[in-house]
């Protein structure tokens, strides 16, 4: 049978009077009278042409059809119940639908999140990376992030961290060079680039007074993070975010050979349409954003400075 022509109301009717092998609490159990119940029975026995219960007098019993048939019923019936009360019983899942630069979801986000999956269980995040420009207009997402001086018409945000590269290597690179480099000696080593920040090492190297530096061995990769494990691997010199890389100074896995940071008034922020509803779930999630954002990276920031300035003094 076609399951949308399945007869639901003569099955459960069915099932109940099978069950007590009783019209009547069959009727009390479901909220009906005897005689819809009976009715309902005999609207299911003449859709599917086979008799079901058998009447002897005031009792009833089941055919060798209704005997085939009661177990499965039941046991469907029981199997719904069941679910439906796990349902019940589970919390709403709240979720949220996020894009971000790679780098950004790598670097800063990830070494973040299980504090708020920690602290929100309940919610359910799909983060995806592109770096296309998000249009809130076309694409389904609930946040995103942003790089540049003002947010996009329509929108709001949080500014996570300012613009400011940095050269940074492995202690290892800079320990084998006597563990002091001036910036003109960058032509002895491997440059490393993100082709996504072309310009990084360039304005760099102006600020820093070398005009016309050209570096004599370069490696570029599509993203930072890849820089950045570049360097973390002794492969050469980085540009790369401070923000990305803060965690890295202040653990010793890399170090910053110079105390030049080239900052530029763009900023990398989280984004959201000013247009759609806030929901619970989005409400946590930016003021969990903003938290970390200003109090903890305070903290991280004053170590790594740190050891910027040990290093370089």
């Amino acid at each position: 049978m076609n399951r949308s022509q399945l007869p639901l109301l003569g099955l459960r009717a069915f099932e109940a009077t099978a069950r007590h092998l009783s019209v009547s609490k069959a009727a009390d159990e479901l909220c009906v009278t005897p005689g819809a119940i009976s009715q309902q029975v005999k609207n299911l026995e003449d859709q599917i042409g086979v008799e079901l219960i058998r009447r002897v007098g005031r009792s009833i019993g089941l055919t060798d059809a209704g005997e085939v048939l009661i177990p499965h019923l039941t046991q469907a019936f029981d199997r719904i119940s069941v679910t439906l009360d796990a349902l019940a019983r589970k919390p709403r899942t709240a979720s949220l639908k996020i894009r971000l630069l790679p780098s950004l979801a790598e670097r800063w986000l990830m070494p973040r999140l299980a504090r708020f999956n920690g602290a929100h269980p309940e919610i359910d995040i799909l983060i995806l990376t592109s770096f296309r420009e998000l249009d809130f207009g076309q694409e389904d997402y609930d946040m995103g992030s942003y790089v540049g001086n003002e947010l996009p018409q329509g929108t709001s945000g949080i500014r996570l961290f300012d613009d400011e590269p940095l050269p940074v290597c492995s202690p290892k690179l800079l320990d084998a060079a006597g563990g002091h480099i001036a910036p003109q000696d960058l032509w002895r080593f491997t440059l490393l680039h993100s082709v996504r920040r072309v310009d990084d090492w360039h304005t760099w190297l102006m600020r820093a007074g070398l005009r016309d530096f050209n570096a004599p061995h370069n490696l570029k990769f599509g993203n930072v993070s890849l820089a950045i494990q570049a360097a973390i691997d002794h492969a050469g010199i980085a540009i790369a975010q401070h923000a990305y890389v803060r965690q890295n100074l202040a653990d010793g896995s890399l170090v910053a050979p110079f105390d030049l940071v080239a900052r530029s008034e763009i900023g990398y922020y989280l984004i959201w349409p000013t247009s759609r509803p806030e929901s619970k779930a989005f409400q946590l999630f930016r003021d969990w954003v903003t938290e970390e954002a200003t109090s903890r990276i305070s903290a991280l920031t004053r170590v790594c400075d740190e050891r910027l300035s040990s290093r370089v003094s």
